[in-house]
């Protein structure tokens, strides 16, 4: 039977979406194993919940809002075209991999994709999202934890979505060249800073980058875990203010050295030219290895 970590749950989901959680563990009347996260600072019923049911190669993740959140429930109704976009984009990914994408409102099931849900009045909101035939509780606690971790943070990219989040404009850096403890203040653009995009775009996309392959973690082992970068396929410095982010097509993951790489030209080098170039490596390479008869 798998091993549970709550905390490690709230670390992993903390780190990816950029808003800190807090875990705890229990069981439902039935017997069925769960981990839930709520924001830190808060206060339960005036926010909300995820938990994550552990069943027999089944997951099922759950949001519900708390029992006094109904300012919090106003503002996710309220969320703009953009979290509602992302929103959508996260939950179609979750059905593309498989998953049951059950969206509740007013004790109603809804489908994820009715725009009419935002027009109408809300008393209560929630969804779900669970997927079976996993390989889980066979008997490797790492194997599993990473399943819970990436069903949980999904659903949790889902929820950044649509709240009130502030964005960030501006970043504290250890200044180098400076005497030690010195800071220095740069601004950066709030497209970089908007971690509801960043989450997403890893919900939707995965931690492999997309031009070589390489998952960090599989290369380095738990220390690189979550370990990507997310590319702009339009540059940044080109988007204008009014522009909407879409995750599934303008964000794509790629590990440090292929990003890297893609901004050695301006504009970066695309997804395709960065395969092209590795196949040419691949090819050199094995040439190379044939000459000197490895």
């Amino acid at each position: 039977m798998t091993k549970l970590d709550p905390r490690a749950l709230a670390e992993a989901v903390s780190i990816e979406t950029g808003l800190g959680f807090i875990g705890s563990e229990g069981r439902t009347s039935e017997g069925v194993r769960w981990l839930e996260l709520i924001p830190a600072g808060h206060p339960a019923g005036q926010t909300f919940a995820i938990r994550a049911e552990i069943g027999w190669r089944r997951i099922d993740v759950r949001f519900r809002l708390g029992s006094f959140a109904s300012e919090l429930m106003s503002s996710v109704r309220s969320a703009d075209e953009s979290g509602r976009r992302v929103f959508r984009a996260v939950l179609d990914a979750c059905s593309n991999a498989g998953a049951d994408v059950a969206l509740n409102l007013n004790g109603a099931t809804r489908s994820h994709k009715d725009d009419a849900v935002w027009n109408e009045s809300w008393r209560s909101f929630g969804f779900a999202v669970g997927k079976g035939m996993l390989a889980i509780n066979e008997g490797n606690d790492a194997a599993d934890m990473r399943l819970i971790e990436e069903w949980t943070t999904r659903v949790a990219a889902a929820v950044i979505a649509l709240l009130p989040v502030e964005v960030e404009v501006e970043e504290i850096l250890d200044a180098h060249g400076l005497p030690e403890g010195a800071k220095m203040r740069i601004e950066v653009n709030r497209y970089e800073r908007d971690r509801r995009n960043r989450a997403a775009a890893l919900a939707i996309h995965g931690h492999r980058c997309m031009a070589c392959g390489t998952d960090m973690a599989e290369r380095y082992g738990p220390v690189a875990e979550g370990l990507i970068e997310v590319h702009h396929i339009v540059p940044v410095s080109e988007v204008g203010p009014g522009y909407i982010i879409n995750p599934k097509s303008d964000l794509v993951p790629l590990c440090p050295d292929c990003h890297s790489v893609a901004h050695r030209r301006s504009p970066p080098y695309s997804i395709k030219e960065l395969q092209n170039m590795l196949r040419y490596d691949c090819a050199t390479s094995g040439n190379i290895r044939m000459q000197s008869g490895q």
